[in-house]
């Protein structure tokens, strides 16, 4: 009783009579209840922002492209590239030509291999005959033959050589020592190339000093290939000969620029000219030919006149083309009907029960057949109106026979 009687007379607590907190603690709380959903959705955001940008940061290099050295995808070849950094090889990535060349200027060509995969064939003749020209141990991966022949003469591509699930290894069948280390390689389906020296049933051939060797197969080098049979013996001991290792990815930065800009003239076929003179003189003659008039218009007074029968045929051409068989039934049964109403003489605007009645006096025939004649057809094929069409012609001859 005492804590009660020391409240001031007209004082409420810590909120007002209206429920709403007077005090700074009682208003955050009642703001925390109100903003409870969106302070945990902004919390969700904000761990997924973070969780990505720290992904980001963390592997700043990492790549998607084919036997690229830092895609730990199973396409790429980032378990090869790290285990021969980790023996002492020195590794850089280029992809372009001129960083690759300022790159074996800078740690000295003699003494280092160059992986060059170039599936999308960014490097030209000349391009490829520069690295040829640079003195580097090369190790072309799946070369094309425009490629490995500006690369090295001597090997030379000879097919393709598919996979045999039955017999997935296959032996080195060569005298060299990197091939003889592996045994027996599982390639997959692979190109196959002849030259000096040519191992794994032409899989992998060198020329005859063996600073060049073609590889036909990617799967000697990818990271999901990597550890099958004698693979990876293969694949390191061709990268990890020289102290330098570059890994050369050709990219669109190998790609010949003009320095010029093109008009329209350089960008369009040869052909374009000629054909377009061509096509000139056939619209001019086409023009005269369509153009040419036989003699002066001549003048027909107006208006013309036509006679009934043909407008006749013409409709009923019109409604033949569009399957128009309700709207002929109608026009045959409503102009019979007016022919009807003036032989009996019930005038044009008689109803249809009225000719109906009146046709009945001079017919013989049943009401319900005079009946199913007059009412409106709804014929479902061209033979059902025909059939229909010569019961009314029948019914007005037989009512025009009456006295």
């Amino acid at each position: 009783m005492s804590a009660l009687t020391e409240q001031p007379i007209g004082s409420q607590g810590p909120s007002d009579a209206g429920g709403t907190p007077t005090t700074a603690a009682g208003r955050f709380r009642s703001w925390l209840r109100r903003s409870r959903f969106w302070l945990i959705v902004g919390g969700v955001f904000l761990l997924v922002c973070a969780f990505a940008l720290s992904s980001t940061l963390g592997n700043p290099a990492r790549s998607a492209l084919d036997l690229a050295a830092t895609n730990p995808a199973p396409n790429g070849a980032m378990a090869a590239a790290e285990i021969l950094q980790r023996n002492g090889v020195g590794l850089t990535r280029t992809d372009s030509l001129s960083d690759t060349l300022n790159t074996l200027a800078a740690a000295g060509a003699a003494e280092t291999t160059v992986l060059v995969y170039d599936p999308k064939s960014f490097l030209n003749a000349d391009q490829a005959g520069q690295l040829r020209s640079s003195g580097a141990r090369l190790v072309a991966i799946a070369p094309g033959p425009l490629t490995l022949a500006a690369l090295n003469p001597q090997v030379k591509s000879a097919g393709r050589l598919q996979a045999d699930p039955a017999r997935p290894q296959v032996p080195a069948g060569c005298g060299n020592p990197d091939a003889m280390a592996a045994g027996s390689i599982d390639p997959g389906s692979s190109n196959q190339f002849t030259g000096p020296t040519s191992c794994f049933g032409g899989i992998v051939a060198q020329n005859q000093d063996g600073r060049f060797t073609a590889v036909g197969s990617t799967g000697l080098f990818r990271n999901d290939g990597l550890a099958k049979s004698g693979n990876a013996a293969l694949a390191l001991r061709l990268l990890g000969k020289d102290r330098n290792l570059v890994w050369y990815l050709p990219s669109v930065k190998d790609l010949a620029s003009s320095d010029g800009q093109p008009s329209l003239s350089d960008l369009q076929p040869a052909w374009l000219a000629p054909l377009g003179v061509w096509l000139l003189i056939v619209g001019i003659l086409a023009v005269l030919w369509r153009g040419r008039r036989d003699g002066p218009l001549v003048e027909e007074p107006l208006p013309v006149s036509v006679k009934a029968s043909e407008t006749v045929l013409g409709r009923a051409r019109l409604y033949q083309d569009g399957r128009a068989l309700a709207q002929a039934a109608d026009n045959l049964r409503a102009a019979a009907l007016q022919r009807l109403a003036i032989r009996f003489r019930i005038g044009r605007e008689a109803s249809a029960d009225a000719v109906v009645l009146a046709v009945l006096e001079h017919s013989a025939l049943p009401e319900a057949e005079v009946r199913r004649i007059l009412q409106p057809a709804k014929p479902a094929s061209e033979s059902q109106f025909l059939i229909w069409a010569q019961r009314l012609e029948t019914l007005e001859r037989e009512v025009e026979r009456e006295p």
